[in-house]
């Protein structure tokens, strides 16, 4: 079995940060969501899994990270989409289907795995490939019930337990059971598969429109193909938006089994000075914060400097300058620099300066 990572997109829901980086590269609880995601990855597939990541937006920079940090395990794959054009010097895209129809000439008669970057099931897919081992399909769409359907694309099921109808973010309610970032596309239909990818590859595309993929498994369910879903009742964290990449970070930060040897070490290399820690908390390498109060449910970059902040609910990115700093529910990037000020939800991007203070 391949798997298949289509990751070339912008992000425009997770700007400021997608200025500068991919989505996938924003770090939480120490680590990137592309390293979460690689290494929950391999918990279900052997050593030589070949993987493959179709690149776009910041395509030098994912290839290299995970070139460097990944070889050794997986055997890796890439491919270049190709943007559309240009808007204010960001580029678009044409979607995830024509992204996913680059695999075509890898994917030889074998079953496809296709997961989404910014998706991470708090476990593993043990539950999705048990289904596969178990049942007879076509394609197999993870799902999970969630409160807010609308943002998603969503399927309805019959009796049976088939897949009639997937639709993309309805805006009338038509099921609370969202795919959840995760497919299987079996060899039985590939070739009908990457054919009606094809077909709609060729459609023009106007006013900003993608090729989507739920209309492809919609004509599959409509020839009359097993479309099965499994439904993961393990949280799915979901990355693509602030609020919900602060929820994932509260999760990754509840795994995380950190004792007070941990912080006492950190005292003892100076880099925590009277400072009161409220975990669950996790702070990077060579990161210091002096007079401060930190968490709940803070992730802090590697290289950061903090001095009399109180910060709860909140990602710090790395290299980053907070100074007198009272915040909760923010996400404040690489490389910036804050100073003498008092507010909740702070959403700031990569190399950012705010100071209220008047300096003489």
């Amino acid at each position: 079995m391949w798997i298949v990572c289509p990751m070339a997109g912008v992000g425009k829901r997770m700007q400021p940060f997608t200025y500068t980086k991919p989505k996938a590269f924003i770090k939480l609880s120490r680590k990137k969501i592309i390293d979460h995601l690689l290494d929950k990855l391999k918990k279900n597939f052997p050593k030589g899994t070949n993987i493959l990541f179709i690149i776009g937006y910041k395509g030098r920079q994912v290839a290299e990270y995970i070139k460097n940090h990944y070889s050794d395990y997986y055997s890796l794959h890439f491919i270049e989409q190709k943007p559309l054009g240009l808007e204010d010097d960001v580029p678009y895209f044409s979607g995830l289907s024509d992204a996913i129809l680059l695999a075509k000439d890898f994917i030889k008669d074998e079953d496809m795995f296709i997961i989404f970057s910014d998706r991470l099931p708090t476990r593993d897919y043990s539950s999705m490939l048990l289904t596969n081992n178990e049942h007879q399909f076509d394609i197999l769409i993870n799902v999970q019930q969630v409160e807010h359907p609308e943002f998603y694309g969503v399927v309805s099921c019959d009796e049976k337990g088939f897949v009639t109808k997937i639709i993309e973010k309805p805006k009338k309610f038509v099921s609370n059971l969202a795919v959840s970032g995760a497919y299987i596309v079996k060899k039985s239909v590939s070739s009908m598969f990457f054919e009606l990818l094809e077909d709609q590859s060729k459609i023009p595309l106007e006013n900003g429109q993608e090729h989507l993929l739920a209309p492809i498994i919609q004509s599959i369910i409509d020839s009359g193909k097993r479309v099965v879903i499994s439904e993961m009742h393990d949280i799915i964290l979901d990355f693509g938006r602030p609020e919900s990449l602060l929820e994932g970070n509260r999760f990754l930060l509840s795994e995380l089994q950190l004792s007070d040897p941990y912080y006492e070490s950190l005292k003892k290399k100076g880099n925590l000075i009277s400072t009161k820690i409220i975990p669950p908390v996790a702070i990077g390498k060579n990161s210091k914060i002096s007079e401060s109060i930190i968490g709940p449910n803070v992730s802090i970059g590697d290289d950061a400097e903090i001095n009399q902040c109180i910060l709860s609910e909140t990602v710090i990115g790395d290299n980053t300058n907070l100074n007198k700093i009272i915040t909760s529910n923010s996400i404040i990037g690489d490389f910036s620099t804050l100073e003498d000020l008092i507010k909740d939800k702070i959403i700031i991007g990569d190399s950012s300066f705010i100071s209220t203070s008047k300096k003489k």
